[in-house]
């Protein structure tokens, strides 16, 4: 009987727990419960005693109260029955908790018993068709905000458009923008929407350090999500973020990083303060993809800003700046012969240095107004402009009110002239007060009666004026020039030490005539008494350059002193005027004579002769070179008498100067064998930087302008035309019931809609590209299969009178590089040159030379324009406007090719068609002698009594599948497995020719099903279809075990390519 009992006991514990019902008893003394077998394993016990405080705290927090309430009154009622969630060992449960007796103890303590029972969540009773049209809206909100976002100019206003949105799908309290600042230190809430009975809080979410929220931004930074159905989901690790988040009442949020490329900049959120939700990855999705779309306002926005401030900035240097500018409107004859221009702006510096109204001149034509500048002559000067390559300047005088202008005038385009001119005459007159200066220093030195000895920094003579010559008995000068002053023989040892010291003296000197028969050549007998002054002289940086002697005879000692005073003032004058180097110069006689600053200025050595020099100019820029050259041979011829041009001089490789040079001819006698030139070189390097700096900052104000409403401009037309065909398509695809009509509606749909996905996918490129986040994955690529497969799969759809050729190659070709962009590539020069190649042949072909594999594309279409050619790669180019496309194809080809490390061109001969190129840097592959070939196997193509291949789709969603065995049933047949176990136990037991394989499934994910059933078979082919798109998805997929990878949405086409290529 006892063995009875027992059996029964255990029926009856089998039998709660096949209902999921364990008991309870209350013991309200101790305050704990004493729970059944069940009950411990359903909530991860250790023991069977549960105290009442820890049960409180497994209660679903918008549960707990009502339920600690209600169960505190069963001392005092006899029905206890309440239904509430919990969170147990599995995760969330419902549990349906009744009491069914209670008793009183002889000492009085109270104790009840019942019994939980686990049930399904109440709250999850969607329907299917509910679940549908809630992603058919979240589907058109994600459309309707793009559409938004290119039709308006104010983003921000988009933005809390989309910010609405997402409160209300929610049925959310909040929904919030945060920023980081660009240190990456701190945050800040820059856009908020608040539920009606929600206070908002922007204003205080200001500034806040990222260090104290550092679990959130960890996770965030790692571009991961944040999605919490209750705060108890928090790890330990955000304790600082929990208490936050606590303090402001929230039950339940998902946040969502905004990032670009690998950086994150801020994030995009939802709280939930009334209630708790359970998030599905739909949720997910429609966030992320809003997040995105966010993300690029913001961008664009922040660069509308930066642009602004340029503009601004530009504008105000456009109106205050010293420099007066002009803009004409070049006016054209029928026969294209400049006749007239137009003042279409002036700047206020035009009217401050002329003294003129701007509105004079404004949109008048230059004949109408009045000038000091005959007309003819205006229009010879524009029309030099344009014969000499678009840029001339010159130097303009106002003779009325003996007023100097610089003028230059460039030709912004075949219409457009600018003009910048600004008042130079204080640095005119200075000039001529140079001159007149550098006159009176030269006739002075001539003239003055003392002689004057220059040495170098060596001591040896370089110059001394005539009265030099008549003190020391000289006849010519060339006798004396090159003796060293340390080895005058009249000079003692001391005094040789003095001038080695660079020492300021004066002194007396006896010099004897007959000690310096071996030092020069003297007709002067006996001996003179000297004074001397001597003084080394250094350059504006304290580099010691020269010494000067100056020697006048002891007789007149105070009229001596007198001249020699007077000559240090002058000589003064010349150290204040250093920097401008002048010369004097005989070409005749090859005399002449050039300060340091002379030569320093030509980036010459002093040393140099100066015949050496002139009409050599080595360091010359060789256009000017040839300018100058030519200046003397005409100055010389007496064709003219002056010469002022502006010179480049090259001091080291890739850099240069620019110097002024006025020269003219100061007597011009050649019978008499005396042409005297003099010149001033002087350096302008400063002046054109800022004229250059000038020009080009105003163009770049310009081309950003243009730049930004020109891809405003084509993108908002890019975008609206697919989108404008399928949404009226769609509208037409529902009101007919042709067939025909149905079928011819929905082809429009499937290419418009593949159209606007390559033009997003385009301007992804092409912005991850820009920005530099453009990742590569490099790996094996038999460039031979590679090459094949992309002809095979194009052919499918090419016109059938041309032919898809592939032309020379190697017989075998294995590299290291990123197949899917190599791919990328050749199809884009392929599918151009379809475009272009009504008959005839396309041919594919490569060749490796030099490191270098070199991939070509040849046509026999249309041909190129020679003048399209050089921007055939420019972003936004297409040869004609009526051929679809986006204009960016070539583009995004040249910015890969060249981040590959490679270089690429066309060839093309108008008519006769076209050859692309391009050439990546060889790296042969090193053969791995365990790889697998997974196309040789001859378990790969079982088939059934029918003769008809066997396919294993993998798919939990219903409508996905019914999409794929719609698409594959009539080739092959078709079984269904629901989630990753139920695929390995039907490949188990069916043995299927090939698995096509969901990532995301319940109970096992596709990754998992694939790594066992590689396992059990490394060769059987397995593709993943996923809604995944990113490269590190698919690596995901390949390393688990994956042969290939498709993304959704499922393009028929390449789905059957993709199993033709691996069945057959």
């Amino acid at each position: 009987m006892v063995v009875k009992n027992e059996f029964e006991q255990n029926e009856i514990q089998k039998l709660l727990k096949a209902a999921n019902i364990g008991w309870w008893k209350a013991d309200f003394k101790q305050e704990v419960y004493i729970c059944s077998d069940f009950l411990q394993d359903l909530l991860g016990l250790k023991s069977d005693l549960l105290p009442f405080w820890d049960f409180y705290n497994l209660i679903r927090d918008d549960y707990k109260n009502r339920i600690s309430s209600e169960f505190a009154t069963i001392k005092n009622q006899e029905v206890y029955e309440q239904t509430f969630p919990i969170f147990s060992r599995y995760g969330e449960k419902w549990i349906h908790s009744k009491m069914y007796h209670k008793e009183k103890t002889e000492n009085g303590q109270i104790i009840a018993y019942g019994f939980i029972q686990c049930i399904d969540n109440p709250e999850t009773q969607h329907s299917t068709v509910q679940q549908i049209n809630e992603l058919l809206y979240r589907q058109h909100s994600i459309s309707r905000s793009l559409l938004s976002f290119m039709q308006t100019k104010d983003i921000g206003k988009v933005i809390r458009k989309i910010l609405e949105d997402i409160l209300i799908q929610f049925q959310g309290s909040r929904v919030y923008i945060f920023q980081y600042n660009k240190e990456g230190t701190s945050q800040k809430c820059t856009y908020e929407v608040v539920a009606p009975e929600v206070s908002a809080q922007q204003e205080w979410l200001q500034d806040l350090k990222l260090k104290d929220t550092p679990w959130a931004t960890a996770t965030l930074k790692a571009q991961r999500p944040i999605i919490l159905y209750s705060l108890n989901e928090m790890p330990a690790a955000a304790q600082q973020e929990k208490e936050i988040l606590v303090r402001q009442g929230i039950k339940s949020l998902m946040i969502v990083p905004m990032a670009s490329g690998n950086k994150t900049h801020g994030y995009l959120g939802i709280d939930i303060v009334d209630r708790y939700r359970n998030w599905q990855n739909e949720d997910y999705q429609w966030l992320a993809s809003l997040a995105n779309i966010i993300s690029l306002c913001l961008k664009l926005l922040e660069s509308e800003k930066e642009a602004q401030i340029e503009r601004e900035y530009f504008r105000d240097l456009y109106i205050h700046m010293p420099i007066a500018y002009i803009r004409f409107k070049i006016l054209y004859d029928q026969n294209h012969q400049l006749v007239d221009y137009r003042f279409i702006d002036l700047n206020p510096a035009f009217e401050k240095l002329t003294g003129k109204p701007i509105q004079e001149y404004l949109n008048r034509k230059g004949s109408e107004c009045i000038s000091t500048i005959p007309f003819d002559t205006q229009l010879s000067h524009l029309k030099k402009i344009f014969e000499e390559g678009g840029y001339t300047q010159m130097t303009y005088q106002n003779k009325a009110e003996t007023v100097y202008f610089r003028v230059i005038l460039y030709a912004a385009s075949a219409d457009e002239v600018i003009c910048f001119f600004s008042d130079i005459t204080e640095t005119f007159k200075a000039h001529k007060a140079l001159d007149h200066s550098e006159k009176t220093l030269r006739n002075l030195f001539a003239n003055i009666p003392v002689g004057i000895e220059i040495y170098d920094r060596n001591g040896v003579l370089k110059d001394l004026n005539e009265k030099d010559m008549s003190i020391f008995g000289l006849k010519e000068k060339k006798e004396a020039l090159g003796v060293t002053l340390f080895e005058n023989p009249n000079f003692s040892p001391e005094l040789k030490q003095q001038f080695r010291n660079k020492e300021d003296m004066n002194f007396e000197l006896k010099y004897d005539f007959s000690k310096v028969n071996h030092y020069y050549t003297s007709v002067q007998k006996g001996i003179k008494n000297l004074l001397v002054r001597a003084k080394p002289l250094y350059d504006e940086e304290g580099n010691f350059e020269n010494y000067i002697l100056i020697i006048i005879d002891n007789t007149d000692t105070l009229s001596a002193h007198n001249r020699i005073q007077n000559f240090e003032n002058f000589f003064s004058l010349i150290a204040g005027f250093a920097k401008i180097g002048y010369f004097k110069w005989n070409p005749l006689t090859k005399d002449g004579f050039a300060i340091s600053q002379w030569y320093k200025n030509l980036n010459e050595n002093e040393d140099t002769p100066m015949e050496n020099i002139i009409g050599i100019y080595a360091h010359l820029h060789p256009e000017d070179a040839q300018m100058l050259i030519q200046g003397y041979k005409d100055m010389i011829a007496g064709k003219i008498t002056s010469l002022k041009k502006q010179i480049r001089v090259i001091t080291s490789p890739g850099n240069l100067k620019w110097l002024r040079c006025n020269i003219t001819v100061k007597e011009y006698d050649p019978a008499k064998n005396n042409i005297e030139l003099i010149g001033v070189n002087f350096d302008i390097t400063e002046t054109k930087a800022i004229e250059t700096e000038l020009i080009e900052a105003k163009n770049k104000a310009e081309t950003l302008d243009k730049l930004k409403s020109a891809f405003l401009a084509n993108m908002s037309h890019e975008i609206r035309t697919p989108l404008n065909a399928i949404v009226g398509f769609s509208s037409l695809l529902v009101d007919t019931q042709d067939t025909q009509e149905q079928q011819e509606y929905l082809s429009i749909i499937q290419k418009n809609s593949d159209l606007l996905l390559q033009l997003i996918s385009d301007i992804l490129d092409l912005s991850k590209i820009e920005s530099g986040t453009f990742e590569f994955t490099y790996g094996k690529i038999d460039v031979n299969n590679l090459c094949a497969e992309i002809i095979q799969t194009i052919s499918v759809k090419a016109n059938t009178e041309v032919e898809l050729i592939f032309g020379s190659h190697l017989p075998v070709c294995i590299i290291e590089s990123d197949k899917n962009r190599l791919t990328q590539i050749i199809t884009n020069f392929i599918n151009n040159a379809l475009k272009f190649t009504s008959s005839g042949s396309i041919t594919l072909s490569y060749t490796v030379s030099h490191n270098f594999i070199k991939f070509s594309v040849t046509d026999t279409g249309i041909g190129i324009p020679p003048e399209k050619q050089k921007n055939i790669f420019e972003r936004f180019v297409k040869l004609n406007t009526f051929v679809p496309g986006t204009g960016l194809g070539l583009s995004i080809c040249k910015n890969l090719v060249e981040q590959m490390g490679g270089q690429i061109g066309v060839e093309s001969e108008e008519g006769k068609g076209s050859c692309f190129w391009f050439c990546l840097p060889y790296i042969h592959y090193k053969n791995d002698n365990n790889s697998v070939n997974l196309m040789n196997n001859s378990e790969m193509n079982p088939e059934n009594a029918q003769g008809r291949s066997l396919i294993l789709v993998a798919e939990d969603t219903d409508s996905n599948f019914l999409l794929i065995s719609t698409i594959l049933k009539k080739d092959y047949e078709i079984v269904r497995a629901c989630n990753g176990i139920e695929a390995v136990e039907k490949y188990k037991t069916l043995s299927p020719a090939l698995i096509l394989m969901d990532i995301k499934m319940p109970l096992m994910d596709g990754l998992e099903a694939t790594r066992q059933i590689r396992a059990l078979n490394p060769q059987i082919p397995i593709i993943a279809i996923t809604a995944f798109a990113f490269d590190s998805d698919r690596q995901n997929s390949l390393q688990a075990g994956c042969s290939d990878y498709l993304t959704k949405p499922i393009s028929p086409q390449l789905l059957r390519e993709t199993l033709k290529k691996y069945m057959n």
